[in-house]
């Protein structure tokens, strides 16, 4: 089984293998919501658990020698000659990171009917203690980002989080993990359930721990975990100075999971995740959010050849909400992806998925969220690496006759100047096509981004 990338956490690609998908999709049962933004259904591990045991590492030096012979990804590759060096400290590497991006954007507030176009300035700074111990991990990371406009100095916010990552490794086929984070973000305005009618973002304050453990030796493994989430939304005011009331949409969530596999051989797995959880909603006089959900998908992650890498998954959805006024949800769910190298220089990523986005809205009960998306890297040269993106994305808002569909097209351009300056360029187009004539959107961003890593 191969990993992501963590831009593809909640996308997925499908391989045209009827017989073969056909069977993977079979092997599902019961049910539930993914959620977008509490404890999302993460098919590669378990809640951002470390799931490695000492077993796992060393099995995957006897077999997976595939990058070793050049079967390896553009993002991958080494380019030892452009990473920085760390700061050692004891038994950790310390890597700070500086960035700078200037954005012009022709849509700001995401929607033709009011566009205004600015120029968006992105300050950004990060620290990681990666910890170098023998045997265990204890990783800190902190990071930020100052958010500025030109003109719409309404709109400018600042993010932050911290996060703690642990792994125990007790013997070696099982594995004891937690993580910790705290957060500060703001909704964007392109965001499915976004309240357009606010004057600014919506700052959301987000903190999450989850616990977890894992024994993988052999054949057989398996993770067993729990998570509990708040997400708290701040009362921002609307566009005529009246003050909306945000508490409604505050919701804490908790969750039992469990994730089983199974290698046939090194390179066929079966996989299967099942997931029970409480979500609590405050509401407001109307009603609230609160829900009772249970999830589970199943399938195969194998390689056609070292080339060639696939995982399909497949499962189904339910969210029954307390409130029966709610229309409840119940839907399939599919995440899959396949990875392709046809030259050393050139990888291809295809992914289809359908989910679930939770976002709490006081008009519709969430949002099943279709997308498929083709990407494409290719090094120029050693130092510079060409990226490419299209994507559509149908987003069904459940108890509201909304459906918006969405195409968007990018182009980026990455340039390793040395071991400590990293420069990009990009472009993104996007058009959102809405059942609500009010809310189509049609948006072109141009990026430049300079990043000082030491």
């Amino acid at each position: 089984m191969f990993a992501v990338e963590a831009l593809l956490d909640r996308l997925s690609g499908r391989v045209r293998w009827p017989k073969l998908a056909a069977s993977a999709f079979a092997i599902a049962v019961a049910a539930a919501a993914s959620r977008a933004h509490a404890l999302d259904l993460d098919l590669k591990g378990i809640d951002g658990l470390n799931t490695e045991t000492v077993a796992e590492r060393e099995r995957l030096k006897v077999w997976d020698r595939a990058e070793v012979y050049g079967a390896n990804t553009v993002s991958n590759m080494d380019r030892h000659e452009f990473t920085p060096d760390g700061i050692r400290m004891g038994n950790y590497m310390v890597i700070p990171t500086i960035g700078a991006a200037v954005i012009f954007d022709d849509n700001i507030f995401a929607i033709d009917s009011e566009k205004v176009s600015d120029v968006r300035t992105e300050l950004s700074s990060g620290i990681q203690f990666k910890s170098q111990l023998p045997r265990h991990v204890l990783d800190f990371s902190l990071d930020g980002k100052i958010v500025s406009y030109a003109e719409n100095t309404d709109q400018d916010y600042a993010n932050y989080r911290a996060k703690v990552d642990s792994a125990l490794h007790f013997d070696s086929a099982h594995t004891l993990s937690a993580s910790v984070s705290s957060l500060l973000k703001h909704e964007e305005r392109d965001d499915p359930l976004m309240t357009l009618t606010t004057k600014e973002p919506v700052p959301i304050l987000e903190h999450r721990a989850s616990i977890g453990i894992t024994r993988d030796v052999g054949r057989l493994y398996g993770t067993l975990a729990a998570g509990a989430q708040r997400v708290d939304y701040t009362n921002v005011y609307s566009i005529s100075g009246v003050l909306l009331d945000q508490d409604s949409r505050d919701t804490d969530t908790f969750s039992a999971q469990t994730k089983i596999g199974y290698r046939f051989s090194p390179g066929f797995e079966f996989v299967t995740k099942m997931r029970a959880l409480r979500s609590e909603n405050r509401g407001n006089a109307l009603g609230n959010f609160s829900s009772w959900g249970y999830e589970a998908v199943a399938g195969l992650a194998f390689e056609t050849n070292p080339l060639l890498r696939w995982r399909i998954l497949g499962g189904y959805g339910v969210r029954d909400y307390d409130n029966a006024k709610l229309d409840d949800i119940a839907t399939s769910l599919l995440e899959a992806d396949f990875q392709w190298l046809p030259t050393q220089r050139l990888t291809i990523y295809g992914t289809l998925s359908r989910q679930i986005d939770e976002a709490i809205d006081l008009n519709g009960s969430g949002v099943v969220q279709s997308i498929a998306k083709l990407r494409a890297e290719y090094e120029v040269f050693h130092n510079l690496v060409l990226s490419g993106a299209l994507e559509y994305r149908n987003d069904d808002v459940i108890g509201m006759t909304r459906v918006d569909n969405h195409y968007i097209a990018r182009a980026g351009l990455d340039y390793y100047f040395s071991k400590n300056w990293l420069f990009t360029f990009g472009y993104e187009h996007q058009v959102r096509d809405s059942t609500d004539d009010s809310l189509d959107l049609h948006r072109n961003r141009f990026r430049i981004d300079a990043r000082l890593r030491f």
